[in-house]
């Protein structure tokens, strides 16, 4: 994911003889480019933003621009995968030293992962939770799809500690696509009242909401 800062991106090639190959070369172009939306949508807006303005901040032609993407969307496409999988490796990171059945450690250390690494790629952050909504049909049903499968995640964890025990409550499995799409609202409003240094804040809120569907009947 883009941080926002200015400059030239780490994955720009060094000029002159550089001795890459031309599988090298593509791929920083490529990666240049995905950086390069996140920076430009989050600016400018999706619908303001344009492929030149992609190729210049990107630093590479019209000509190499069409041929890794055939448009706009295209582009913006490969960058909301491209964060998705980058986020979705931040969570295995963090919970794979948590024990499976410690389902109050793994949702709390979930939200901090997830919303620390929002914070750290601002553009991303703004791009994928605010610009999405004005990027077409085929965006709305990918972030329908990574939300559903966020929800999905929870519905297991829940699953194994009623399987544990037994006194947790029983909550149908719908309330977390609500939940999920709950915390994206806040985390919408978050971004525009607070910017995306603000987002860590909500991990208590969204923490305590979840642990309330993980209480005990006792």
């Amino acid at each position: 994911m883009n941080s926002g800062q200015a400059g030239r991106s780490p994955r720009q090639l060094p000029r002159g003889r550089h001795g890459l190959s031309r599988e090298d070369i593509a791929a920083s172009q490529r990666g240049r480019l995905i950086e390069a939306v996140l920076h430009v949508v989050a600016a400018k807006g999706y619908p303001d933003a344009t492929v030149n303005d992609l190729v210049v901040r990107a630093e590479v032609s019209r000509r190499t621009f069409y041929e890794h993407f055939d448009d706009k969307q295209a582009c913006f496409l490969a960058a909301f995968d491209a964060a998705v999988a980058e986020v979705s490796s931040s969570l295995r990171d963090a919970l794979d030293p948590v024990a499976k059945h410690d389902w109050a450690s793994r949702i709390r250390l979930s939200w901090r992962a997830f919303l620390a690494a929002l914070a750290g790629h601002p553009d991303a952050a703004w791009s994928l939770y605010i610009e999405t909504l004005r990027a077409g049909p085929e965006l709305a049903r990918r972030t329908s799809a990574v939300n559903a499968a966020f929800a999905g995640i929870f519905r297991t964890l829940h699953d194994r500690a009623r399987a544990a025990d037994p006194a947790v409550r029983e909550v149908a499995p719908q309330t977390f696509d609500l939940y999920i799409g709950g915390t994206a609202e806040r985390i919408r409003h978050r971004l525009y009242t607070a910017g995306a240094p603000g987002l860590p804040d909500l991990e208590g809120m969204f923490t305590d909401t979840a642990l309330i569907l993980f209480e005990t009947r006792r």
